[in-house]
């Protein structure tokens, strides 16, 4: 019995195309989300007044993708977050100064990129990150850090 050339060529694309696919990469979890964020991958939109913005994961940690206006909030909300009161989020400010792109090797967890740190002091360090970096002339440069109550410090 004769097999025909093109069953022949057929069956071997078809045993050698599994040996030239990449291997599929672990997903990167981040963790809880910052206070009052909304996840945009998963339908997170500024309409929903619990968005006090909204996030990405990339990489392994939430990076704040859009501010949402406040003015859907209560005021009770907006009040404590200015005023201090319970839910208040003491936002984290980094000096940007020097700041550069395409630093490498890239960052692995639990080492994020300082946009992962700008958020609330009490939740930044929810997302499994434990150092943050800012990517400047020289390389990666250490800005911030979760210290032992959870928190981040921004570094000196």
């Amino acid at each position: 019995m004769k097999i025909p050339l093109c069953f022949i060529a057929a069956a071997a694309v078809a045993a050698l195309a599994p040996a030239g696919c990449d291997p599929i990469a672990e997903p990167q979890l981040c963790g809880q989300i910052p206070h009052g964020g909304c996840p945009v991958g998963r339908g997170g939109t500024c309409d929903d007044a619990a968005c006090r913005a909204l996030y990405d994961c990339l990489e392994g940690a939430w990076t704040e993708a859009a501010r949402c206006d406040s003015a859907g909030e209560p005021a009770g909300d907006r009040d404590a977050g200015a005023g201090g009161g319970p839910g208040a989020c003491e936002v984290v400010t980094l000096d940007r100064s020097g700041e550069a792109a395409g630093c490498s090797p890239a960052l692995q967890q639990p080492d994020c990129p300082a946009d992962a740190a700008e958020t609330c002091v009490d939740t930044a360090c929810w997302t499994g990150c434990i150092d943050f970096f800012l990517c400047a002339e020289e390389g990666w440069r250490a800005i911030a850090y979760c210290d032992e109550q959870g928190r981040v410090t921004v570094a000196p």
